[in-house]
């Protein structure tokens, strides 16, 4: 059976939301996540950036203490950050605007998942609630970031 893929949207800025984040500070909240992960990926127990040309970053991580994996990451200012992994992977984290021009944050996984326990066998609504908790996760860590003055 292939390996699973999916995606998951969330609004930058729900009802409720304080404070309101704009475009560039969740952008400056991704470039960060590329960075030092593990405050937005609690999985991410370990990351060394290899190389950093402000477009392109070279890291090595390790998910859940495990062996190190190699991540080749394009960032693409305020809209895509891609993230090639060894083996096929790939994860995009899609900043856009839904047709009511809210913010959304998209996390996509292509050829399969980083380890989170999630398998082939998981329905598209439990895969949104698994994946969607980590979009949400890495908005409330940049929400947390703005009010820290940080982005």
């Amino acid at each position: 059976m292939p390996a699973p893929s999916f995606a998951a949207s969330r609004r930058v800025n729900p009802p409720g939301a304080t404070p309101l984040l704009t475009e560039e500070q969740v952008w400056k909240g991704l470039g960060i996540k590329a960075r030092d992960p593990k405050t937005f990926v609690p999985i991410i127990t370990s990351c060394e950036v290899l190389s950093d040309d402000g477009t392109n970053i070279v890291r090595s991580v390790r998910f859940n203490n495990g062996e190190p994996t190699r991540e080749d990451i394009t960032l693409y200012p305020n809209t895509i950050a891609y993230f090639e992994m060894e083996g096929g992977k790939r994860i995009t984290n899609l900043l856009s605007y839904n047709e009511e021009d809210e913010l959304m944050l998209t996390f996509s996984f292509a050829n399969g998942i980083p380890p989170t326990g999630v398998t082939e066998n998981k329905n598209w609504k439990e895969l949104n609630g698994i994946i969607g908790k980590g979009v949400e996760h890495s908005i409330e860590r940049i929400r947390q970031l703005a009010r820290d003055g940080v982005v």
